[in-house]
């Protein structure tokens, strides 16, 4: 049928233009309910074809081939409810968890067992670790790794095939490695990772932040931390013996408007970094969706030895709703869109009949605005139902810790959940805990923020918007039905099939904004894809565009590597953040390096936190303006000096300033108290203040949920990034809500931006540590800090300092937190969100 050199796609492709056979096959697998003997025969030859093809074609995409023979095969033994093909394939290919639950659920009849059924299900015991069944190739690539001398190595695995298990394994295997790092992207990876590494980790000390490590005391560690803490850590003298980057694809990203705030370039660093200091380093690069591990290499990195997880044990299940409501399957192996008609429903009438045969659906949109507008109408489309008393209950609560007006608590009612990276991540975290535990919450809308390790229930996937990179929405398509869900006792084997809608609606674009954009999305699907090598510091960066920036980008990064030990001014502005985000000109480092080492030191604690934030204005910004008395007063950036984001220029005023003085004293109130004085500056202090010349009226919240541009100087380069109280005045829902939203918002400013600023001033001696630490915790008191820096939210600190439990949190031999006997007494006392986190943290 075909030579050795020809592909799995090629071959397809003859297979779907021979129309009497494909027609005959798409007929049998997508539109007869039941199939006949003969029908059921036809299927399981041209599964055995493929089988014959997959075992001699040698190249990269032949592995489309075995999963399509699986496809058919088990689309063929569900509609004959005859599971003997599918497990004899099982076997044979190393689909160990499938035969095992076939056995084990009964769908081979008794008297249809046969001696080698038994034999057979005896051998793969060989492959049982901790009750859960591996594949053959799980099983043979964890040995391979755990076993490799290779110093730099990546596993490659689609979501849910046993990351985190193999890290902890490999880490136990690796037990003389004293200071050892795991790289995360975000925060909710980071309390994911150390839930996880709690449950498996007892001999060393976990710190999830860089102020967690201590160098005269800690011995042994375990960092959990994002690429800015890490190398961070390494400015505190940590020297890394062993290194997991997880999520690893991002290191192939890199956007040329942002220069130095790069994340992939940070991490880029890192690992340069560690690998100058600790030349035998070990690294180990993770990921579902690199498809060469050759494009992670930095120049002069030398090969990566990659391990890869190739079979699916999951089987797509695509349909795709036009925008006109046109309803299609969509067959992956022969790249065709078959019609089932036309859909005499809305779209969210669509939506609604689909969501309510699942038990657990995630709706996937990209921008937050979109998520909350998408959330209503999804509300509006849903019937009542009888509340359960836990999801009253979680009501109340969050009125009375957010606020009543808060828009959750509302679609709360019927089942629905809506998340986005401007709700606070406790709360996020909170929530997440009853999607996982509530049969009741059966919609759950939202972006990106469920890849930063949400590992949830979702039984089906409605995809409206989103991701320019098919690697990110395969990484997504993978959370659906992961495979403890499909294994576990007394689930249903038919969950192998993952149900994906992807529906196209107009005022919900993807990217690209064209009206065939979601449809070539799902084509992209089919077979592998070209990785798209975008950062200028990895080996196979090639790109012409841009070319002039990359070589810049290299050279001075090769300047922070070279002189990070003995740093000049511009490296050590890098080292401590301030270039990341004002993007200083080499006129602009000459100006600010003379104001930083003539600037005066910060005496004294009166009036702490106003007079560092007047500081960072000062020495900033204010040599780097220019006035304009023509534009309300603006003072404008002087772009041959810096260019600094839109988030951080707002420190160019004084009402700014004022402003963040006024939050961060504000701080370790509760979040409703917090809620409710926002609400009331804006309404009583701006909208409702006629007699002041001097009010501002607009509110930054960033590109997620901005509406207008500041000034019209700002208006031609498209940053809505403002909403203006104004057009809001009446509105009282939505400025609660906008509170919520702007909270949030100034919390990662402060942690993302405000610090590095502030880390600037420490490293020039501006400041000082203990000025430092106040300024970020509000106390001088060392226990407290150490505390406060374990992550714990500021109102629970101040309840436990209220109720004297500060004094009964203890610290292992190796610095790791936990609860006294009197404390753990205190936390059993607790309900709800309090208990939640306080379990978190210290039992």
């Amino acid at each position: 049928m075909s030579n050795n050199l020809e592909g799995g796609k090629s071959l397809l492709t003859r297979i779907k233009n021979n129309t009497d056979v494909s027609k005959h096959l798409i007929d049998l697998l997508y539109k007869k309910p039941d199939l006949s003997f003969n029908e059921a025969e036809f299927l399981f030859s041209v599964a055995l074809l493929l089988i014959e093809e997959y075992q001699k074609i040698r190249n990269h995409d032949k592995y489309l081939l075995i999963e399509y023979a699986y496809l058919i095969i088990a689309v063929t033994c569900f509609k004959t409810n005859d599971f003997r093909a599918l497990y004899d394939f099982s076997v044979n290919y190393g689909y160990y968890p499938t035969a095992r639950t076939i056995l084990e659920s009964g769908l081979i009849k008794d008297e249809e067992l046969t001696i080698n059924h038994l034999i057979s299900d005896l051998e793969i015991d060989k492959f049982v670790d901790e009750n859960k069944v591996k594949t053959y190739e799980q099983n043979k690539v964890f040995e391979e790794i755990l076993d490799s001398n290779f110093k730099q190595l990546s596993f490659i695995a689609p979501t849910s095939y046993g990351k985190s298990e193999l890290v902890f394994q490999h880490i136990k295997k690796n037990n003389e490695c004293n200071f050892i790092a795991i790289i995360v992207p975000t925060k909710a990876l980071i309390d994911q990772t150390f839930r996880a590494a709690k449950r498996n980790i007892s001999d060393r000390k976990i710190i999830v932040h860089d102020q967690n490590y201590d160098s005269e005391k800690d011995a042994r560690v375990l960092a959990i931390v994002t690429q800015e803490r890490g190398l961070r850590l390494i400015e505190e003298g940590i020297v890394f013996d062993l290194i997991y980057i997880d999520e690893a694809h991002e290191l192939l990203d890199f956007n040329f408007s942002n220069l130095f705030s790069n994340r992939s370039l940070l991490l880029s660093r890192f690992i340069k970094l560690s690998m100058m200091r600790k030349p035998e380093l070990k690294i180990i690069y993770l990921s579902p969706s690199i498809q060469n591990s050759k494009n992670l290499s930095l120049r002069d990195q030398g090969a990566i030895q990659s391990y890869r997880i190739e079979k699916n044990l999951k089987i797509l299940k695509i349909r795709y709703l036009s925008r006109s409501c046109e309803e299609y399957i969509y067959d992956l192996f022969f790249n065709e869109f078959i019609p089932t008609g036309q859909i005499d429903l809305s779209s969210f009438d669509y939506i609604t009949k689909v969501s309510i045969s699942f038990r657990k659906n995630l709706h996937f949109l990209y921008r937050p605005r979109m998520i909350e507008n998408y959330t209503e109408k999804l509300y509006s489309a849903l019937p009542e139902e009888s509340i359960p008393d836990e999801i009253e209950d979680l009501q109340r609560e969050l009125a009375t810790i957010i606020h009543p007006k808060f828009k959750l608590i509302k679609y709360l009612s019927k089942g629905i959940v809506y998340m986005h990276g401007r709700m606070p991540l406790l709360i996020r975290n909170y929530l997440l805990k009853f999607i996982r535990e509530s049969d009741f919450l059966q919609n759950f809308v939202a972006n990106a923020v469920v890849l930063a390790g949400m590992n949830l229930p979702i039984d089906n996937l409605i995809y409206i918007s989103g991701f320019k990179s098919i690697s990110d929405l395969n990484n997504l398509i993978g959370r659906v039905n992961r495979l403890n869900e499909i294994f576990k006792d007394g689930d249903s084997l038919s969950r192998l099939f993952i149900p994906v809608h992807f529906v196209d609606i107009e005022e919900y674009p993807q990217y690209s904004g064209t009206e065939n954009s979601l449809k070539t999305k799902i084509e992209q699907l089919r077979g592998r894809h070209l990785e798209d090598v975008k950062n200028p510091l990895l080996e196979e960066y090639n790109k012409i565009k841009n070319a002039e920036k990359a070589t810049e980008i290299r050279s001075l990064e090769n300047q922070v590597i070279e002189n990070y030990n003995n740093p000049d001014f511009f490296t050590r502005l890098t080292k401590a953040g301030a270039q990341q985000i004002l993007n200083y000109t080499a006129d602009g480092l000459q100006q600010l390096e003379n104001i930083l080492m003539n600037e005066e030191k910060i005496i004294g604690t009166e009036n702490l936190i106003e007079l560092i934030l007047n500081k960072i204005k000062k020495v900033f910004f204010d040599s780097f303006l220019l006035s304009n008395i023509f534009l309300n007063s603006s003072l404008e950036v002087d772009t041959n000096l810096f260019n600094p984001g839109n988030n951080v220029k707002r420190l160019r005023y004084d009402a700014t300033i004022d402003y963040y003085r006024r939050f961060l004293e504000f701080s370790f109130n509760g979040l409703n108290e917090r809620i409710e004085d926002l609400y009331k500056y804006w309404t009583e202090d701006i909208l409702g203040n006629n007699s002041r010349k001097d009010l501002n009226y607009y509110v930054y919240v960033g590109r997620q949920f901005g509406e207008v541009a500041y000034y019209e100087t700002e208006a031609h380069q498209g940053q809505e990034v403002y909403v203006d109280l104004r057009t809001h005045k009446y509105d009282e829902d939505y400025l609660y809500n906008l509170a919520v939203i702007k909270i949030q918002t100034d919390e990662d400013f402060i942690n993302h931006e405000i610090t590095l600023l502030l880390s600037t001033l420490k490293e020039f001696e501006i400041i000082t540590e203990n000025q430092f630490n106040y300024f970020l915790y509000g106390t001088f008191d060392k226990k407290e800090i150490e505390v406060l820096r374990l992550g714990i939210s500021r109102n629970i600190y101040q309840s436990l300092k209220a109720n004297n439990q500060i004094e009964n949190i203890g610290f292992d031999e190796f610095g790791n937190a936990y609860a006294n006997e009197h404390l753990k007494s205190y936390i059993d006392k607790k309900t709800g969100i309090e208990k939640f986190e306080l379990e978190q943290f210290f039992l």
